[in-house]
């Protein structure tokens, strides 16, 4: 099948657009831009990869866990998506889920400073938590 002319077009505006609203930390521009984006190209990693930290930085934290989700199953060997889905579910309280992310961060980049941090945090935390309950 081949594809409307125009419509790649449409998509790298619309993505061009999202991102740049996000890093502008404007949400609110970038989402309906960046689902649009994704309409357009579900199956694209960045559409869904700017989607989430747009929602993210709105605190729509389960439609960001779903779009770094499929980021990440399009692209696995990512270290940023796992990273920032890490982030998403440690906001949702998720913190094995949190744990599992930055793990696997590191293990695509073992030098990923904010994945090194964010596990040196939940696991001293977790522990702190075990060493407060008394036994029965």
């Amino acid at each position: 099948m081949v594809e409307s002319p125009g419509i790649g077009d449409q998509f790298a505006e619309l993505l061009q657009k999202g991102s740049k609203a996000v890093q502008q930390n404007r949400p609110n521009e970038a989402i309906p831009l960046l689902e649009q984006a994704v309409r357009l190209r579900p199956d694209s990693f960045d559409a869904l990869f700017w989607l989430g930290a747009a929602y993210s930085l709105a605190q729509r934290w389960e439609e960001a866990a779903d779009c770094f989700e499929q980021a990440k199953e399009i692209r696995p060997t990512v270290a940023s998506a796992w990273y920032n889905l890490g982030v998403v579910y440690w906001r949702m309280g998720r913190t094995s889920d949190a744990i599992d992310c930055f793990e696997a961060t590191l293990q695509i980049d073992p030098n990923h400073a904010g994945a090194k941090k964010a596990l040196s945090t939940l696991v001293s935390s977790k522990s702190g938590l075990n060493s407060e309950l008394t036994p029965l």
